[in-house]
């Protein structure tokens, strides 16, 4: 059995995520909603307790806003976890490589992913897939937690870290490392299709309580990074190279946004606003 936990903002889930879960699953399954209603829960207590209140051999994780594409995904789950049993995760969307400088996984240079991402009524085919070769799955470090699966028998040795992280970030990010220090392989697939109804804005707060917990990641998992997985002829030479390469890469990005953020350049801006019209 699957059981589907979803950490809501209302007191249950909305009648048409139950009946597209129900619909297109293919396979027994039980939904934990973890009651959000009145924000007293972050996504780490909330997923730890659907994980005490489950009763499947594979638990998923999954956002309010997603939806599922892919008919009987369920026994294409269960198949994909039966035919290796070393496959610890599930996901559809991650990254193959992390520097050992805070980077979220979507940042990385080599991802690969497989989902539909739909903001404000346009769709997007997020499909990156040169590293699955003909396999339905492709190792990675970590994965994106708009829904993803574990096994079950997995949690008496993990635990989504509600003492370390606060908020609604890097729970995804953490576990993944956590399923590998377990010696499991965390995955994206791509013969399930979902699609994530995107309308994350955060606040200053929200952003800086994100740029928290990623340093907190980093700090956790320090002695693991730079990692690379899943990278055809990557070797240990030529990860650190990658690594050293990266770095550089995000310290001029750092230093260009700190210079166009700069109250300094704002004012050239709008003095020079006039110039360009009038030779316009």
């Amino acid at each position: 059995m699957i059981s589907v936990v979803v950490c809501t903002r209302e007191q249950d889930i909305c009648a048409d995520q139950r009946s597209n879960i129900e619909e297109t699953i293919g396979a027994d399954l039980e939904i934990i909603a973890i009651d959000n209603s009145a924000d007293t829960e972050t996504i780490f207590t909330a997923y730890n307790k659907g994980v005490r209140h489950s009763k499947g051999d594979i638990l998923c994780f999954m956002h309010d806003d997603v939806r599922f594409r892919t008919k009987d995904w369920g026994g294409i789950i269960q198949n994909l976890f039966e035919e290796d049993e070393k496959l610890g995760l599930i996901g559809f969307a991650g990254a193959h490589f992390l520097p050992d400088a805070p980077m979220y996984w979507d940042v990385s240079p080599f991802i690969s992913e497989h989902n539909l991402t739909t903001r404000k009524g346009q769709t997007e085919k997020c499909f990156s897939l040169e590293h699955f070769g003909q396999n339905p799955l492709a190792e990675v470090v970590a994965i994106d937690g708009m829904c993803f699966f574990v096994r079950q028998s997995l949690f008496d040795r993990i635990a989504f870290d509600e003492t370390t992280y606060k908020g609604f970030h890097l729970y995804d990010m953490d576990i993944s490392m956590q399923v590998r220090e377990a010696c499991y392989k965390v995955c994206v697939c791509k013969d399930v299709l979902v699609e994530h109804f995107y309308d994350f804005n955060p606040t200053k707060a929200g952003f800086e309580l994100f740029e928290a917990n990623l340093q907190k990641f980093y700090d956790k998992w320090s002695s693991r990074f730079p990692i690379a997985v899943g990278l055809e002829g990557v070797n240990d030479s030529m990860m650190h190279q990658l690594n050293d390469y990266v770095k550089q890469k995000m310290q001029l990005e750092k230093a260009y946004r700190n210079i166009t953020e700069s109250k300094a350049y704002r004012l050239g801006r709008t003095l020079l606003d006039p110039v360009k019209k009038f030779k316009g």
